[in-house]
């Protein structure tokens, strides 16, 4: 028996020596981050707010001169450094951004509203790093999937929220430009209900629809969503969830699809929140740049 183990082990060790021998270096590829910008033309709006973003990772894929396939090279957080099997030219990369669905981290789609990046005419090169940095792209959305924004400045002619704060003159607070809503949680209070003061109507189930917003909060919050089960019924309550604290700002992408799909996606429906206060504490809840979005699921 010892001697059949030695002879195994000695065929691996022959094999793997033989390996090392034509092994060839990989080539690298580096990114440091993916940011959202305004389009070159026909842009929503060029109001800073409505890009703000925190995209968590990229799934890439590779095509290479005469292949006849993508080469799939994964999902990866950024930044990050990933080896490639290729060396030489490559007709093009594409990169696809993806978000931290409703804040869980395990969660990563891409997330279809961003376009994804196509860098083309690279060139690997074994043992070499491809450094690319900070790539970015924008929305691929048109105004007329955007049910709502709300910028939270003084330029605006009206505010949409109901029972916040509207900060209008405090850049260094704001996540940017120079406004913002707050919710005042006083210890004495267990929660304190705001609201977006509008109506939404998405007529087609088979669209995804998303509300992003940036928060700091020294306290949780939950999100909500009103609409009827049946037309003609009572209008009903869903928790959407409960958004953590933060001490920085953060970008959320809360999907709204699970909770629309409870409702039986009745084309009618309005969103609320809940600070929440169970520790009998006092806390703030900001809030910044909101919008809900929707457009085909294409992907």
């Amino acid at each position: 028996m010892k001697n059949l183990v030695f002879l195994v082990l000695s065929c691996l060790l022959v094999t793997a020596c033989s390996e090392d021998e034509d092994f060839v270096p990989p080539a690298f590829l580096h990114i440091d981050a993916v940011e959202i910008v305004p389009p070159s033309s026909n842009a929503i709006t060029l109001d800073p707010g409505f890009y703000t973003s925190e995209v968590t990772a990229v799934y890439a894929v590779a095509h290479y001169p005469d292949a006849r396939n993508l080469d799939t090279l994964g999902l990866f957080h950024l930044p990050f450094t990933v080896p490639v099997l290729h060396s030489g030219d490559v007709d093009y990369l594409e990169l696809y951004p993806a978000v931290k669905q409703s804040g869980v981290s395990g969660s990563l789609p891409y997330y279809t509203f961003y376009k994804p990046i196509r860098l083309k005419n690279l060139t690997l090169t074994t043992g070499d790093t491809l450094r690319l940095g900070t790539l970015s792209t924008t929305y691929g959305i048109t105004l007329s999937d955007v049910l709502m924004y709300e910028f939270f400045e003084p330029t605006e002619g009206s505010l949409l929220f109901d029972s916040v704060d509207w900060v209008k003159h405090d850049p260094s607070g704001a996540c940017t430009g120079e406004g913002y809503a707050t919710v005042h949680v006083p210890d004495s209070m267990l929660y304190v209900p705001f609201a977006i003061k509008r109506d939404f109507y998405v007529s087609d189930p088979s669209r995804i629809v998303y509300l992003e917003l940036d928060t700091r909060s020294t306290l949780p919050f939950e999100v909500y969503m009103h609409s009827y089960y049946t037309t003609g019924g009572s209008i009903d309550m869903q928790r959407v969830m409960v958004v953590n604290p933060s001490d920085h700002w953060q970008h959320m992408y809360i999907n709204l699809g699970r909770t629309w799909s409870w409702f039986n996606h009745n084309p009618q429906f309005q969103i609320s929140f809940a600070a929440l206060n169970y520790d009998g504490v006092e806390g703030d809840i900001r809030i910044d740049n909101v919008k809900l979005i929707t457009t085909a699921n294409v992907l």
